[in-house]
């Protein structure tokens, strides 16, 4: 059974990482089947941790272990699955804290890949991303009757990127629904040193 997820995650990742509606398309579907409380809010967020990864400011790397020790122990409910790819090109992947309590990984490894990905955040145009977004937003409207708040998620999201800002947060109906509780982590780095340990 591990193993067919794990090859639907791969097979999954590997289409989303190629440009174009489809792969845009088929991300947001992933979600919404994943996650049926998703809302344009939670798409975004998604994909905007795809585009630009780690935005999280980083202190010394004690203060993010025990943060991710902190949220684990007041954590009321994790997702099952141990990973999944972000948005549609699955540059970053989620891997939930849930690895941690499965004893799969400790709080040492994902924090120092969390640590470690940083290096590969944030050096993205904005500009770029703003007409990324109209993409996404193109193909997130054909699933507006399924979607709660489009419309006051969608303006939103336009005051957020003309202020010259980029970062959201999850949707309270996501976050009620789904408890997301996970670090992002860049594709080469959680196939070098996460990976494994959740395949044994």
């Amino acid at each position: 059974m591990k193993k067919n997820i794990l090859i639907a995650v791969v097979v999954f990742v590997l289409s989303a990482c190629s440009n174009g509606d489809g792969s845009i398309r088929r991300a947001i579907e992933e979600m919404r089947e994943r996650y049926l409380s998703t809302t344009l809010q939670d798409i975004y967020k998604s994909c905007f941790q795809d585009y630009y990864g780690v935005t999280h400011l980083l202190s010394d790397r004690e203060s993010v272990k025990r943060y991710i020790d902190y949220e684990l122990s007041n954590a009321d409910s994790l997702v099952s699955s141990y990973y999944e790819p972000c948005g549609w090109r699955g540059e970053f992947i989620r891997v939930n804290l849930s690895a941690i309590r499965d004893e799969r990984i400790t709080t040492d490894m994902l924090t120092d890949a969390f640590m470690a990905s940083a290096e590969f955040s944030m050096k993205n145009s904005t500009e770029e991303w703003k007409t990324l977004w109209q993409d996404i937003m193109a193909e997130a409207r054909k699933t507006t009757p399924v979607l709660k708040n489009f419309s006051e998620d969608s303006i939103a999201i336009a005051a957020l990127l003309d202020r010259g800002e980029y970062v959201m947060h999850h949707s309270k109906e996501y976050r009620d629904a789904h408890h997301p509780h996970y670090r992002i982590i860049h594709h080469t780095i959680f196939e070098r040193d996460i990976l494994p340990h959740l395949q044994e």
